[in-house]
């Protein structure tokens, strides 16, 4: 049977989330420790908190061999970005020589902090300092744009949160939120739980739970800088069985699978459609 779903999840009154996002809050933690990030080289990037509460402590990680080739000390709180609860990290560009880290909305919910980091003498780069609540989503292919969750209420408006976009040259924020402009006045509110892209980085797909509304996927073009809101047929405590789904792009199909490997769903990227 296929079902065509294009409206964003609806807003809900009260949440009820599973495992780590009961406890986190509306955004992904901070990606501390291992095993951190990859990037160029053949090695990874590993942030701890520092020895003063406003710096950051960094290793640069030999991956065949677990050598720290290099470790900086740098000014701010900060760690690699995660997308999704699962501990997926994101946030390098320049294909691994640039690292973008953040803050978090736990931290400071009325300023947020990124700085781009060299990945080879992790010497900082950039910082960019913005008013308000925001958390990483994503980077464009070329790095020239970020994409960012912006929650207005900060940590005291649940799970509902505003797609926005950055100018990585100007390092100010683009005029306007990105909505589905099918359904520009639906409301944004989810946890996310798995990411997946599709050919040439140019669309980021994020599965959502909506707490006790029902599960989504947010397409995003990250080169035209629009959007699609695809509704799953999970609602309530039926979501549950997305906690650990896992999603994989191949031609114009995206899959949403168990951890065991069954479909649950299959999307075509190219209408939107739903098959369960």
């Amino acid at each position: 049977m296929r079902t065509r779903f294009v409206a964003c999840a609806a807003l809900v009154s009260s949440i009820a989330l599973a495992g780590v996002a009961a406890a986190a809050g509306p955004a992904p933690p901070l990606l501390q420790g291992e095993p951190g990030i990859a990037v160029a080289g053949g090695m990874h990037v590993v942030a701890l908190a520092g020895t003063s509460t406003a710096t950051t402590r960094l290793w640069l990680v030999r991956d065949r061999d677990g050598k720290t080739v290099r470790a900086r000390v740098i000014r701010g709180k900060l760690g690699v970005p995660a997308v999704t609860f699962t501990g997926l990290a994101e946030g390098t560009s320049a294909q691994g020589r640039r690292l973008l880290l953040a803050s978090s909305i736990y931290d400071d919910a009325d300023h947020t902090t990124f700085v781009v980091v060299d990945t080879r003498t992790l010497l900082p780069l950039r910082t960019i300092r913005l008013r308000g609540a925001f958390a990483f989503d994503a980077l464009s292919p070329s790095g020239r744009r970020l994409y960012l969750l912006e929650y207005p209420q900060g940590l005291n408006g649940g799970i509902h949160y505003v797609v926005r976009s950055l100018n990585m040259r100007t390092g100010r924020l683009e005029q306007g939120a990105i909505v589905d402009r099918t359904e520009p006045d639906e409301r944004m509110n989810g946890i996310a739980v798995a990411r997946a892209w599709g050919p040439s980085r140019t669309w980021a797909y994020t599965l959502y739970t909506g707490g006790e509304s029902h599960a989504f996927v947010h397409a995003l073009n990250t080169r035209t800088r629009t959007a699609r809101c695809i509704d799953l047929p999970w609602a309530g405590n039926a979501q549950a069985i997305l906690d650990n789904a896992q999603m994989a792009v191949k031609a114009d199909s995206l899959t949403v699978r168990e951890p065991g490997g069954g479909v649950l769903a299959r999307i075509d990227t190219r209408t939107f459609a739903v098959e369960t």
